[in-house]
Order: structure tokens, then C-alpha cells, then sequence
């Protein structure tokens, strides 16, 4: 593989350190312009190179150890009001693959039926710079047996009792840089690290199997897993699990439920933050189509969607159209005030773009994405306060899972655990709970917020693309759910 035409030389950590470039930027900013000068209204080249580690560990015994650099680049040219992409991890073809990417994009456009609109652009500041957030601890110094005796700490912590019959550990760590050049001039390199560690104890009693899954991790490098009390970890991995192995069946039916920062979280990237995205809206696939500005949920209701969160498993400090990131206020005292949006959907509804383009790798073109979405903080003082007037309701927490309809803007969500309340106390277990409704419908139906709002367990988010999300948000109480 020849690198020699456009990348300045073979990749190195320790350059990267010394900011400096994998791009030969003179002669790949002559080839934008010439491109431009041939039909092209706009064209970028991004490159991103990815330096990870994925570990996994069960029962104390390493399953793999996995050390990964993967370095991809995506041309893409608009012409005629549409898309040319090429990706490749053949840099020495960049170059030579303007040409092509730029008949590709008029062969599109050429095809389009008069339903389809032309694609275009709204106007961005156009920035030349490089940002780095440096983490304390770079995570790519840290040696496998580093590594290995933080899981083995989650193991020895979540294990210890006999009803416990397997614990499963995983890690996974990455530096990610990227640069970015545009036609327009536009001339970035940005770089930062993700840490993770997580696990699952199983336990079992005759034939009946449970498991409790827990992680710990977001934006940063070995500093943040040190932040982390693995101990405490692993021991409610444990209780959790031998706690779900007594738990009785959830009640059916409409009832006051209680959601933990976990599952508030979850619901408000699921049911909320995808019908946000204006890929979606434009697309026809959201509830909230033509709602901007009215209000579509209760007057405590104030959700954000921030990649500016330090320490955030979905922060980043540039999108992947190199715009700088920032916060977003989707929904204000229940009034849906913005849509993500990157440039071409930005350019659609007439909005501001707000830098919500993400792609997995340098290898997938950006798409409209949330970063750290949630609910901020109410007027309660604490969980107490939310359950003292509940005669009867249940307190979910975590999330297995669900589905999501964004067009019908319908929801269905497992809890990992939950509690049965009863006079205003929390009394049993229970397993196999589910919620279900309406997004619109719920949204209205929240009627209590602890003050405390806060980023929950990382998770990562599915569109085609797969890319690492934070949520999160207050204790939440809803007036009437359905759970089953």
C-alpha cells in the first residue's frame, strides 16, 4: 500500500503527539480546488486515524487482547446538487480519485427524479486550526497487565458467591484523530480518547438464569477508569443479579412510574433524540415533522444535547464536517426549540447548523447523530420526594433494550431491574419489566425531576453507522405509563 502521494508519512502515535499531519495538505488542497474548478460546488477529504484496544476477560481467563490502528479518508464531492463518495484506505489514491468522485456525483444528480431536491449547503465559518484535548493519562501507554488487573479487580469483586456462575469483563480504549479539508478552505485536525470498562455477572438458581450487565467509561484516557470504584462495580453487578434471582413478575397495566437516571436517559435518546434528527424529519420518519416551536411535552421538561461535555462517552470537540461542536437545546419548558442537523439538512429547514454530523470512522460519510443527550434537573430535592405520594407504581432502572418508532413516535423499553411501589416506600423486586407508549404522550405525562441531572452509564448508538453516545438526565417520574 503506497502512502507516499498524499499522507506525509506512515502512521505514528508519537506524531500525532507533535500535531503532526498524516495529510499532505498542499497538494490535496491543489486537487480540491481543481475539482471545483471543474463542476464541483463543493468538496472535503476527512481522514481519521484510530489507534484502539479491545480486551475481554471471563471468569478471571483473557479471552483476547486485541491492540487495532485503522486509518481511513472519505472524499466527497457535491455536483449538480448531489452526492459523489468515495472511501478508501489506499492514500495514494486520493488524488486520483477526485476525478471519479466528481462524475460519480453528476451521474447521481443525473438520475434524480424531479421529486428529489438538489442538495446544497448552509454557509459555516470556515476555521483553520487544530484542537486537542489532551487527556492526563495518555490510555495508549497503559500495558496489558494494567489492563488486565482492573477486570480482574470487576471479577474478583462481582464473583464470591455461589448463586454466581460466570462474570464476563471487557475493556476497550481509542485514540481518535482526525483531519479535514475542504474546498471552501476549511483546514482542521482534531484528536481525543474514549476509555471503557464493563462487565456481567450471571447467576443461577436451578433453571432459572439471570444476568446484570454494568459499564463504566466516556472521553478521556487512563485517568477516568482510575476515577471509577471497580470494587463497587463489581459488587453491584453482583447484588444486582442475585437481587433479580428473587424478583417477582412486573404488574401490569397503566401506573405512576419512577425512571433512574439510567433508563430516563435511554428514553430520552431513543423516543426523543431520534426523532430530533433532521435527516429523519426531512426523511418523513419522525414525529415531530413540522413541530418546531410548538410544545410537545410538560412545562419541566428541558432536554440538551451536548458533545461539548468533557468526560462524555458521546463528546467530541469537532464534527465530521468540521464544525465546532456545541451545545443543543432541543426541547425548552416543553417547547421543541431546535433540530440536529448537519449542513445539507441545515440548508433544508433554513436553520443554523449546530454541528451534528458524525460518522463511525473515516471509512462512513457523516450522518445527522446525538452526542450526550439528556434531561436536565427539577425542582425535587431527591428520590424520596418523587415516590412519597405514589400509592402504587414500580421504579425501573437500566435498560436491556427496546424498539423504537420514530415516524409513529412509539417506544418500547426493557428494564434491567426494578422495584415495586407501595404506599409511597419501595418494597419488592421485580424482573421482566417493560415500558411502552407514546413519545409525545409520556413527555406530558412527566410530572417530577430531581434536581440532580447527570450523564448515565456510556452506551453506543445504532443508524447504519454505530457510534459511541452518552445520555442521562434526573430521576424522572411520569404520571402514566404503560408497563407490562
Amino acid at each position: 500500500m503506497g502512502y507516499g502521494m498524499v499522507v506525509t508519512k506512515s502512521p505514528d502515535s508519537s506524531m500525532v503527539e507533535k500535531s503532526h499531519r498524516y495529510l499532505d495538505i498542499e497538494k490535496l488542497s491543489k486537487c480540491l480546488d481543481k475539482v471545483t474548478s471543474e463542476g464541483a460546488t463543493y468538496a472535503e477529504v476527512r481522514l481519521v486515524a484510530y489507534t484502539d484496544y479491545q480486551v475481554s476477560m471471563r471468569d478471571n481467563k483473557l479471552e483476547r487482547a486485541i491492540p487495532g490502528q485503522e486509518i481511513g479518508a472519505t472524499i466527497r464531492v457535491l455536483a449538480d446538487g448531489a452526492w459523489g463518495v468515495h472511501s478508501t484506505t489506499d492514500f495514494g489514491s486520493l488524488e486520483h480519485q477526485m476525478a471519479p468522485t466528481l462524475k460519480l456525483a453528476k451521474s447521481v444528480a443525473a438520475r434524480r427524479t424531479d421529486k428529489d431536491r438538489p442538495i446544497s449547503l448552509a454557509e459555516v465559518p470556515i476555521v483553520n486550526d487544530e484542537t486537542h484535548w489532551r487527556p492526563r493519562k495518555d490510555v495508549r501507554n497503559t500495558e496489558l497487565s494494567e489492563r488486565l488487573e482492573y477486570m480482574s479487580l470487576f471479577t474478583d469483586s462481582a464473583s464470591g458467591h455461589n448463586k454466581i456462575v460466570s462474570v464476563a469483563c471487557g475493556w476497550h480504549d481509542e485514540h481518535i484523530h482526525t483531519e479535514f479539508l475542504s474546498s471552501e478552505g476549511m483546514n482542521r485536525c482534531w484528536s481525543f480518547q474514549r476509555s471503557l470498562i464493563n462487565g456481567m455477572a450471571t447467576a443461577r438458581e436451578g433453571s432459572d438464569v439471570v444476568s446484570y450487565r454494568t459499564r463504566f467509561g466516556g472521553e478521556g484516557g487512563l485517568e477516568l477508569i482510575e476515577s471509577c470504584d471497580i470494587n463497587e462495580l463489581g459488587e453491584t453487578a453482583k447484588k444486582s443479579a442475585l437481587r433479580l434471582l428473587k424478583a417477582d413478575r412486573a404488574p401490569s397495566g397503566k401506573i405512576p412510574l419512577i425512571a433512574d437516571r439510567d433508563l430516563t436517559g435511554v428514553y430520552i435518546h431513543e423516543a426523543l433524540g431520534h426523532p430530533c434528527e433532521a435527516d429523519l424529519v426531512a426523511a418523513g420518519d419522525s414525529c415531530l415533522d413540522g413541530k418546531l416551536g410548538q410544545k410537545i411535552g410538560s412545562d419541566i421538561v428541558t432536554v440538551v444535547d451536548d458533545p461539548t461535555i468533557r468526560g462524555g462517552f458521546g463528546s467530541h470537540p469537532v464534527d465530521d464536517e468540521g464544525l465546532d461542536t456545541t451545545e443543543k437545546c432541543l426541547i425548552k419548558n416543553g417547547i421543541l426549540t431546535e433540530y440536529l442537523n448537519h449542513r445539507e439538512t441545515a440548508d433544508y429547514f433554513d436553520i443554523k447548523p449546530n454541528a451534528g454530523a458524525r460518522a463511525q470512522d473515516g471509512l462512513h460519510h457523516p450522518l445527522v447523530r446525538m452526542s450526550n443527550t439528556l434531561i436536565m434537573g427539577g425542582n425535587h430535592s431527591n428520590f424520596d420526594e418523587l415516590i412519597e405520594d405514589i400509592d402504587y407504581g414500580v421504579y425501573a432502572c437500566g435498560s436491556r433494550g427496546g424498539q423504537v418508532d420514530t415516524g409513529r413516535g412509539s417506544f418500547q423499553f426493557a428494564a434491567q431491574e426494578a422495584w415495586l411501589i407501595e404506599n409511597g416506600e419501595i418494597t419488592s423486586p421485580l424482573r421482566d419489566v417493560s415500558i411502552s407508549g407514546l413519545t409525545l404522550e409520556i413527555l406530558n405525562n412527566v410530572d417530577g425531576l430531581t434536581k440532580d441531572a447527570r450523564l448515565a452509564a456510556p452506551g453506543y448508538c445504532g443508524k447504519g453507522q454505530t457510534v459511541p453516545v452518552g445520555d442521562g438526565g434526573p430521576v424522572m417520574r411520569i404520571s402514566e405509563a404503560l408497563v407490562g
